[in-house]
C-alpha cells in the first residue's frame, strides 16, 4: 500500500466493467442506401437480400419455381388476358407466342399459338366492347395482334376488324383512356386512336410535335387516374424517349371544347415503355434517376426531381443499375393483395441477377437476388417473371429457387451503442423469430462501418408434421408446411467483435420444399463499453 503524509493508504479496487444490453430492432424501415453510414436512422438495413420488410418484421421471401418453358432464348414479355371470369397468359419468344395458362408439363414446349414475329417485346392492354373481351398487343414491328378468347388475328386495313388511315406493325405500345385505345407511333411524335368503345375503324393521330422541345420520339402514354379510378379527373399522359412529359384532359382530340394541354413537364428518360404504373391516386414512372411520381413531375423543378423519388431510399444503387442495365427495358409488376410491387433489372451477367422490391404500404424497399427477370406479370393473384434462359417461373412460392437454395442476408447500419467514437466490443447476441418450424439462422457483427460477412450457414432440415388447424393465418400460411406460428429465441451467441461502431448481421440459407415462414422481430446484443467504471 501506498505512504501519504507518513500512513500508509488503502488503495479501492477497480471494478471490473459490466456488460451492457443493447436491442436491435428488426429493420421495417428496410434497405437504405442513400444515407450517410454514421447517421443511419435505426431499423434500417444496409444490405437487405431476400428479406422482405413487413409492418412488424422481416421475414425471408419464398423461393420461385418453373412455370412454363418457351424454348432457350429469352422469354421478353408474358401477357395476362382478362375476359369476364376467364383468365388466361401469354408468353412471347423467339418469334412465338405461347398459351402458358396451364401448361401439361412445365418442362416441356408447348405448340405456339402465334408464330412467325420478327419482335418479343410487346405492349398490351385488355380492352371491352359489347362485342366482348380482347386483348390487344404491339410490338412495334409486326402487326398489331387481337385476342378474343379463342384466336389470335393479325389486324390491317383488310382484317375483320380492320384498323385503316396506319400500318399496324408501326405501332409499338397501346393504352386505354376514357374508352378508348391510343397507340403510340414507333419513332414518331405521333398518338393515334380509335373511335370509342372499338377494336378497329378509321384510326385517328394527336402529334406532340409542337409539345415537346427535347426531340426524340413518344415512348408510351399512361391513364392519370388521381383518384385512384376511372373518373372525370383522369389525365391522359405522353411520355418521350427523352424524359419529357405532357399531360392532357379531355375524351376526344378531334373535338377542341373536350381537349386540352394541362402542361408540359421536364423529368428523367423512362427506363421502358412498360416501366410504370398505377399506385393509389398517382402515376409512378421508372427513370433513369429513380422511380417518380406524376405528383412530383408536376409541381417540381426536374433538379428536385431525385428527392421526390419513390426509390429515394435506395437512390445510389438504383442509379447505378439503370446506368449499367440500360440495354434492356425495365418493367414493374404491383401485387396489390400482399402490398408488394417487384421492379426488373434486366441484365445479361448470369452472377448479377437480381430485382428490386418494395413494400407498397411502408416503401420500405429490399433487393431478391438470384432471380432473372427479363418480364413480369400478374395472373389469377399470382406474379411470374420470365427469364433469359426461356422459362417463366412463378415467384415466392416453395423454400428454395427450382432446387437452389436461397441465401437471406441482413446487415444492418452501424450502431454506435450510445458512445460514439468510444472503443467498444460485442460481447454476445440472441435473436427472436416468428416462425412456422424452426430456422438456423446465423448471427454475426461487423465493425467500424466495414461489412465482414461469414460464409453463410447450411440450410435447415426439412420441418416435420403438418400445420395446425386454425392455427395458421389463412391464406397466407402454406398448409402442411409446418406448425403453428410461434416465438422462436435463438440462444446467445459468442461474438467477440470490437470497434467504434458495430452493425448487426444475420444470415439464413433456406433450401427445403415448404414455404420458408420467419420473420425477425429483435436482436439483442451484450457490449463492453469500454473505460473503466470506479
Amino acid at each position: 500500500m501506498p505512504w501519504v503524509n507518513g500512513r500508509r493508504q488503502a488503495v479501492q479496487p477497480q471494478q471490473q466493467r459490466q456488460l451492457q444490453h443493447a436491442p436491435f430492432i428488426s429493420p421495417t424501415g428496410g434497405w437504405v442506401s442513400a444515407v450517410n453510414f454514421a447517421a443511419a436512422v435505426p431499423g434500417t438495413a444496409r444490405v437487405c437480400e431476400n428479406w422482405f420488410p413487413t409492418t412488424t418484421g422481416l421475414r425471408l421471401r419464398a423461393g420461385s419455381q418453373v412455370y412454363a418453358t418457351t424454348g432457350t432464348t429469352p422469354l421478353e414479355s408474358a401477357m395476362a388476358y382478362i375476359g369476364g371470369t376467364v383468365r388466361e397468359m401469354f408468353a412471347a419468344n423467339d418469334g412465338d407466342i405461347y398459351d402458358v395458362t396451364t401448361p401439361a408439363d412445365p418442362d416441356v414446349v408447348p405448340t405456339p399459338v402465334v408464330t412467325g414475329q420478327t419482335s418479343n417485346y410487346y405492349s398490351y392492354a385488355n380492352f371491352s366492347t359489347v362485342g366482348g373481351n380482347f386483348l390487344t398487343a404491339v410490338n412495334g414491328t409486326d402487326l398489331l395482334l387481337l385476342y378474343d378468347g379463342t384466336d389470335w388475328t393479325p389486324i390491317d386495313d383488310s382484317s375483320t376488324p380492320a384498323i385503316t388511315g396506319v400500318d399496324t406493325n408501326l405501332l409499338s405500345h397501346v393504352n386505354v383512356y376514357r374508352n378508348r385505345q391510343w397507340f403510340v407511333e414507333k419513332d414518331t411524335l405521333n398518338i393515334r386512336y380509335l373511335p370509342i368503345d372499338s377494336i378497329g375503324g378509321a384510326i385517328e393521330t394527336l402529334t406532340v410535335a409542337g409539345v415537346f422541345k427535347r426531340g426524340g420520339s413518344v415512348l408510351f402514354t399512361a391513364t392519370w387516374s388521381m383518384d385512384a379510378g376511372d373518373g372525370l379527373d383522369d389525365k391522359f399522359v405522353v411520355v418521350s424517349t427523352e424524359g419529357e412529359v405532357a399531360v392532357y384532359q379531355g375524351s376526344n382530340p378531334s373535338d377542341p371544347t373536350d381537349w386540352s394541354l394541362v402542361g408540359r413537364y421536364d423529368a428523367s428518360p423512362p427506363l421502358g415503355k412498360n416501366a410504370y404504373t398505377q399506385v393509389g391516386g398517382d402515376l409512378l414512372i421508372l427513370t433513369e434517376i429513380g422511380i417518380i411520381p406524376m405528383t412530383a413531375i408536376q409541381a417540381k423543378d426536374p433538379s428536385a426531381l431525385a428527392l421526390a423519388a419513390v426509390s429515394r431510399n435506395i437512390q445510389p444503387d438504383w442509379i447505378q443499375d439503370a446506368r449499367d442495365r440500360r440495354a434492356f427495358p425495365w418493367e414493374v409488376v404491383k401485387w396489390t393483395s400482399r402490398n408488394i410491387a417487384f421492379i426488373s433489372c434486366p441484365t445479361s451477367n448470369p452472377n448479377e441477377r437480381w430485382c428490386y422490391v418494395v413494400n407498397l404500404e411502408t416503401n420500405a424497399w429490399a433487393k431478391y437476388t438470384g432471380w432473372d427477370t427479363r418480364c413480369l406479370v400478374l395472373h389469377e393473384d399470382q406474379v411470374y417473371f420470365g427469364t433469359s434462359d426461356g422459362t417463366l417461373l412463378q415467384a415466392e412460392v416453395t423454400g428454395n429457387d427450382s432446387g437452389q437454395p436461397i441465401y437471406h442476408t441482413y446487415v444492418g447500419h452501424a450502431e454506435h451503442l450510445g458512445a460514439v467514437g468510444r472503443y467498444k466490443t460485442v460481447m454476445q447476441a440472441r435473436a427472436n423469430f416468428r416462425v412456422t418450424y424452426p430456422i438456423a439462422p446465423q448471427i454475426s457483427v461487423s465493425a467500424n462501418y466495414e461489412i465482414q460477412l461469414p460464409a453463410p450457414p447450411n440450410a435447415g432440415p426439412e420441418p416435420e408434421g403438418a400445420g395446425v388447424w386454425d392455427g395458421a393465418l389463412w391464406d397466407v400460411a402454406t398448409w402442411d408446411s409446418g406448425a403453428e406460428f410461434t416465438t422462436q429465441r435463438v440462444g446467445w451467441v459468442s461474438i467477440g467483435k470490437s470497434g467504434d461502431s458495430h452493425a448487426l448481421q444475420v444470415q439464413v440459407t433456406s433450401g427445403q420444399t415448404p414455404t420458408p415462414m420467419a420473420e425477425l422481430i429483435l436482436v439483442e446484443v451484450t457490449y463492453d463499453p469500454g473505460g473503466f467504471v470506479v
